[in-house]
């Protein structure tokens, strides 16, 4: 069409990333419908890591699609197992073709420069707790992540919720650095100070690190909830923060979110206040923990807040695999 053919390299990849996260919630919608996900375990003994049919299949229509698309750049998603589609999705969104790009980006060649983070299915434990399409409480938390990050950078991403709380319908918000955030409408403030975190690891040292956000003012509840990519909405939709104190966190899980926070105001950083890097050779982990604050607070508080002792157990390892 007229409007690819006018479009920059980076319009026509986050498009495209837009349109093939929207294709890849249709196709996790179809397979929970279906009512067999195929669960196997890719976990350890102590760590339970769910993984669907739903997150091999779309994987796979994701990484196929761009790369069909886009042969020079690198894409890394989480599974390594993944199941074949027949159709790909060469579509791409007409609302992100028709913005005009700031000249920093539109000035980016397609390169192996660019590495696309994808998480086909952020959210798996919830999905799989779901029972069936009415549990939209539950299945909210599942998103479909692409994060865009040129020479180490963040400058795009797409978080797509299949299941928007509480009608079910899907929604797509996506982000460009210097474009703002599209699909969501960001909230300005909030009385209440609400940090959301995983449910999954409770240390003592993370229930203290809670506890001194409170006493200084910095919270006024906590609520523990599945998904990277849904504990950032929640940022964006008034919650304060963020906070992720553990290592097990991977960079395909923060590239999109980090995308679309940034681009709203907010701030992503890991628990010592270091940038993330995003270079196709860096260790995948996350390994010293994330905050993510909204917009209308201050990220060094939260930073300052956090004790040494945690920020000690999560070292930043430069480690290059």
């Amino acid at each position: 069409s007229e409007m690819w053919n006018k479009a920059c390299f980076l319009s026509r990849l986050v498009a495209s990333s837009v349109r093939v996260s929207q294709s890849a919630g249709d196709l996790i919608k179809g397979i929970l419908a279906k009512g067999d996900l195929g669960v196997i375990d890719k976990g350890s003994e102590t760590m339970y890591d769910p993984q669907t049919e739903a997150d091999r299949a779309a994987q796979y229509l994701i990484v196929q699609s761009l790369q069909k698309k886009f042969s020079k750049i690198n894409i890394i998603g989480e599974e390594e197992k993944v199941s074949k589609v027949e159709v790909l999705e060469d579509g791409s969104s007409v609302d992100v073709l028709s913005l005009p790009f700031p000249s920093d980006l539109s000035s980016i060649e397609e390169s192996g420069d660019i590495v696309v983070w994808v998480d086909p299915l952020d959210g798996t434990t919830e999905l799989a707790r779901a029972k069936d399409k009415t549990s939209i409480a539950t299945l909210q938390q599942v998103t479909v992540l692409i994060g865009i990050a040129y020479k180490g950078s963040i400058v795009g991403g797409v978080i797509h919720q299949p299941w928007s709380f509480p009608s079910g319908a899907s929604r797509t918000v996506w982000a460009v650095r210097g474009l703002g955030v599209h699909g969501i409408e960001v909230a300005k403030e909030n009385k209440e100070k609400v940090i959301v975190t995983t449910r999954s690891h409770g240390t003592a040292t993370v229930e203290e690190a809670l506890k001194e956000l409170e006493r200084r003012g910095l919270s006024t509840s906590v609520e523990r909830v599945g998904g990277a990519g849904f504990k950032v909405l929640k940022v964006l939709e008034g919650s304060a923060a963020y906070v992720f104190a553990s290592p097990g966190c991977k960079k395909w899980d923060t590239a999109a979110p980090q995308a679309v926070l940034e681009a709203a105001g907010g701030k992503l950083t890991d628990i010592s206040g270091r940038s993330l890097v995003y270079s196709a050779d860096i260790q995948k982990n996350n390994s010293g923990g994330v905050l993510a604050t909204a917009p209308w607070v201050n990220h060094s508080d939260y930073l300052t807040a956090l004790p040494d002792e945690l920020k000690q157990s999560l070292p930043e390892f430069i480690a290059r695999k």
